[in-house]
């Protein structure tokens, strides 16, 4: 299975930047993983409201891999524990998923037509996170749930 992992904006935190370059470099040995981060559109004048996630989703949309199973992280979506979260992704593998893309919006959120395309709406937990944090933890629980499904000593 091939992930991509896309979100809006660059992550400014150099602290941040540390780890999700350690974590994609340990995915890296388990599976196809890429990162897609489209441009901060809240920046450019005149872009608020529905205009802006519209046009964030124009640019999420292009920076997926075509066919691929979208799965949107929201504060609403599924929760998982993390051995559960790799019998998800193992199941996915299984089902036959051969692109699977994890999603996390801009600070405004996301297009409600993004959130309709969504194969899984999946939950960090119940806790509130910033965005550049989120990235950070996404990228940990698909390491660790390989990890998991290969029987790697990390997880414990």
């Amino acid at each position: 299975m091939r992930i991509t992992a896309c979100w809006v904006g660059k992550t400014q935190n150099a602290h941040l930047r540390s780890l999700l370059s350690e974590y994609l470099e340990r995915l890296n040995h388990l599976a196809t993983i890429v990162v897609a981060e489209v441009p901060d559109l809240s920046k450019r004048r005149g872009l608020r409201g529905a205009a802006l996630l519209t046009a964030e989703r124009t640019e999420i949309e292009r920076a997926l891999p075509q066919g691929c199973q979208k799965v949107l992280l929201d504060e609403r979506g599924r929760q998982f524990n993390s051995p559960e979260f790799a019998r998800w992704l193992e199941s996915e593998q299984i089902r036959g998923a051969r692109e699977t893309a994890f999603i996390i919006g801009g600070p405004e959120g996301v297009d409600p037509r993004l959130l309709n395309q969504a194969y899984l709406r999946m939950s960090l937990g119940p806790m509130t996170w910033t965005h550049e944090m989120a990235r950070v933890l996404l990228l940990e629980q698909l390491y660790r749930a390989l990890t998991i499904l290969r029987n790697i000593p990390y997880h414990k």
